[in-house]
């Protein structure tokens, strides 16, 4: 289930982390609304609250760049879990998945300005890395009422849609990925009945038992599935 969940967390935030790359990459006369666009290719998306995603969407006469701030900082917390999941303990042994209460912890860290003699930064601890520019993203994500639940409910919903054998997109072109998470040694794994119990890791994680994931269009869902398999 861990990896599971770690192949969501990478796989969420690799395919936003290109379509906005591909974004920045474009000449200056490009219209702004394209991030707009990014956005609705990008499934993360309709995991955010109608109002949220009013927001991102806006027209530019309502204020693209801080739709696009905002959206920004939205994929800058899969990169922060994406951080935490590659995080080791004193012990050097990996740490649990993070909850929400873990993530919205470290986002709070991660937002707060660092005054000459305080306490090193979450950065300087090489916990996570998140430039000036990401962190100012992640406030207006946070600002505008996001929080660590959307990614993280996002990351394990996910994970059961693509990811294991109950997902609607889990078919045989996708059985690969047993394969791939049993070691590419061939050494299975120990089975646990918990494997598949994603409503017990989304009380363990603090997550609603179901999906507040909504609205994504009927052209939408395969469209999108085909760039997350590009990925």
């Amino acid at each position: 289930m861990r990896e599971r969940l770690e192949y969501s967390t990478e796989l969420r935030y690799g395919l936003a982390k290109s379509l906005l790359d591909t974004q920045d990459g474009l000449p200056t006369d490009v219209s702004r609304a394209l991030p707009i666009d990014y956005a609705e290719i990008d499934i993360a998306f309709y995991y955010l609250p109608r109002e949220l995603r009013a927001k991102i969407t806006s027209s530019p006469d309502t204020g693209i760049s801080q739709g696009d701030a905002i959206y920004r900082g939205y994929i800058a917390v899969f990169k922060v879990i994406k951080d935490l999941v590659a995080s080791y303990d004193e012990d050097g042994k990996p740490q649990g998945f993070p909850t929400v209460s873990d993530v919205d912890k470290r986002l709070s860290e991660l937002r707060e300005v660092q005054k000459p003699g305080s306490e090193e930064s979450a950065d300087e601890r090489g916990e996570t890395c998140l430039n000036t520019k990401a962190r100012e993203h992640l406030a207006t994500y946070l600002d505008n009422g996001g929080n660590a639940e959307f990614a993280l409910d996002c990351i394990v919903d996910r994970a059961r849609e693509e990811l294991s054998p109950l997902g609607k997109l889990y078919d045989a072109e996708k059985r690969y990925i047993d394969a791939v998470l049993d070691g590419t040694d061939g050494e299975a794994h120990a089975v646990c009945p918990n494997d598949l119990d994603f409503a017990l890791v989304r009380v363990k994680l603090g997550l609603p038992i179901e999906t507040r994931g909504v609205d994504i269009p009927e052209y939408g869902e395969a469209w999108i599935d085909l760039a997350s398999d590009e990925e």
